[in-house]
């Protein structure tokens, strides 16, 4: 998967409160992977970057993300062994934003849905994108704090 050329998840990173949070958990960061790359994906997809490439390569795209122009090595993407989590958990975003009531992603459906995205248009695919990442940041949306 090539590099991008822009550092979204650095953006991401500085406008997170969750990422940016002192007592950032494990579970929040990988949230925050998901959301990224889905919000990425949109600019792939109208780069011809295949939706199935996308969805298969989740944690070398965050990785390709913090190592881009301006980005930082060090800043913090999942560790390889989950990126398989990570993958799935994009899957199951995409396939819900297609219209999929999944509980899981064993969802024996889910490859067919997602096959049928993977032929729509490359603007039809960027939509789609967008679709799971407002769908995701609303499940995903920390719960507020009240003293």
């Amino acid at each position: 998967m090539p590099h991008p050329s822009s550092s979204v998840w650095d953006h991401h990173i500085e406008d997170c409160a969750v990422c940016t949070s002192p007592d950032r958990d494990e579970p929040a960061l990988l949230r925050c992977a998901v959301l990224t790359v889905l919000q990425h994906g949109v600019f792939m997809v109208e780069d011809d970057i295949p939706l199935a490439e996308i969805l298969s390569d989740g944690g070398h795209c965050l990785r390709g993300l913090a190592s881009s122009l301006g980005g930082d090595e060090t800043t913090p993407v999942p560790k390889a062994e989950q990126w398989p989590w990570v993958d799935a958990e994009l899957r199951l975003a995409v396939a819900r934003a297609a219209g999929l009531d999944a509980v899981s992603t064993l969802d024996a459906r889910i490859d067919g849905v997602l096959a049928t995205a993977a032929r729509r248009t490359p603007r039809r695919q960027a939509d789609l994108l967008e679709r799971a990442a407002e769908q995701f940041a609303q499940q995903h949306a920390p719960a507020s704090r009240t003293p």
